[in-house]
């Protein structure tokens, strides 16, 4: 019997890796610091006794994260009324994103774990990406912290394979489905509420992939020969690209609301600093003009920035991303190609989201 280790299993992906090598007959070690069942508590940001779980370890996963936009940091959609913004700061997201990748590296190292599957995130890829691009595409700082953070957990986990660590990097697309909050579970509180939005139009290009493929290719490289895979970061994407509009199209069809409408760029960059201007004292002189000429721009538009426009964990640059991500190393590799079309995987949404009240009434108030 292999003997697994799962970091972040609490989590949208991290829950779903763990309870596919639980059905495929693995010993599951699952670490998080939030309870749940299955769960053994811990903290990966720093060493302490977790560190036991890998002595031995054939296969480590290491999802955990925050600033990600999951369940656990949902908070209250309500029509009429401002979503609270996340709590999780940009000094958090590197503690856990780029602190939390090194001491688990390190720790997985002195245990001498066999293989070691790092997820990160197409995010990382920089603004400059081309049309369709593939893993030879470069990373870089983008300004974003939560994007900048997981390209430098990539860049931690590929100077470890680098130095003769057993790593393979995955960089995971646009993942949605049951239990994804950033993808599928805000959009669709934000929708019936009536606050997400559109930007640019809808323009932008999603690479859409069910959690279900995610899935699969985590266990397909977690089979394949050491040698082929360790190294290497590789794409995990859905057959097919999607624009912004045509994904949360079928989320409002899903919701029998209206599509969501599209705002400028501008005005959403106007809404996030007005978001983060400080609320126990007035903005800076050389800030204040500009942000306030912008909200007297989106009202006289008849547009109240701080009441309808929402995009929960979502980016500007998420939504106007210019390219789609090749998914075609991966199948070179190791043979895993995507099955589940967008159709099927909005059917398996649309499902699960029925079964849990959350399609059919007016206001959803469960949180998923």
């Amino acid at each position: 019997m292999a003997r697994s280790v799962v970091t972040g299993a609490a989590g949208f992906l991290g829950g779903a890796v763990a309870h596919e090598l639980r059905r495929r007959g693995d010993e599951v070690v699952a670490l998080d610091v939030r309870r749940g069942p299955g769960i053994t508590l811990a903290d990966v940001t720093t060493s302490g006794d977790w560190e036991k779980a890998l002595d031995g370890a054939d296969l480590l996963i290491h999802t955990a994260a925050v600033g990600m936009g999951g369940v656990g940091e949902l908070t209250p959609v309500r029509a009429g009324r401002p979503t609270p913004p996340s709590r999780v700061t940009a000094a958090q997201m590197r503690r856990v994103l780029l602190g939390g990748t090194a001491t688990v590296l390190d720790a997985a190292q002195r245990a001498g774990v066999r293989r070691v599957i790092h997820l990160s995130c197409v995010s990382a890829l920089g603004d400059d990406a081309p049309p369709l691009a593939d893993e030879s595409a470069p990373i870089g700082l983008t300004g974003e912290p939560r994007a900048d953070a997981i390209a430098a957990a990539e860049q931690t986990a590929s100077a470890a394979a680098a130095h003769g660590a057993p790593v393979t990097v995955l960089r995971i697309a646009d993942a949605y489905g049951p239990r994804a909050g950033r993808w599928t579970l805000w959009p669709v509180l934000l929708m019936r509420a009536g606050r997400f939005v559109l930007v640019d139009g809808g323009r932008g290009q999603l690479s859409p992939v069910h959690v279900d493929d995610v899935v699969a290719a985590v266990t397909a490289v977690a089979a394949a020969p050491t040698d082929v895979v360790a190294g290497q970061v590789l794409h995990v994407t859905g057959p097919g690209s999607s624009t912004a509009a045509e994904f949360f199209g079928r989320y409002a069809a899903l919701a029998e609301v209206r599509p969501p409408r599209s705002v400028p760029a501008r005005l959403c960059e106007v809404v996030d600093a007005v978001d983060r201007l400080p609320s126990r004292r007035p903005a800076s002189p050389a800030r204040r003009p500009g942000v306030l000429r912008g909200l007297g721009a989106a009202l006289a538009s008849h547009v109240d920035p701080r009441i309808r426009v929402d995009l929960g964990p979502l980016t500007i640059q998420d939504l106007t991303r210019a390219s789609a991500v090749s998914g075609r190393r991966i199948t070179e590799l190791v043979g895993w190609q995507a099955r589940v079309d967008l159709d099927e995987g909005m059917r398996r949404t649309g499902a699960w989201l029925r079964d849990r009240g959350l399609l059919g009434v007016t206001e959803p108030t469960r949180r998923g």
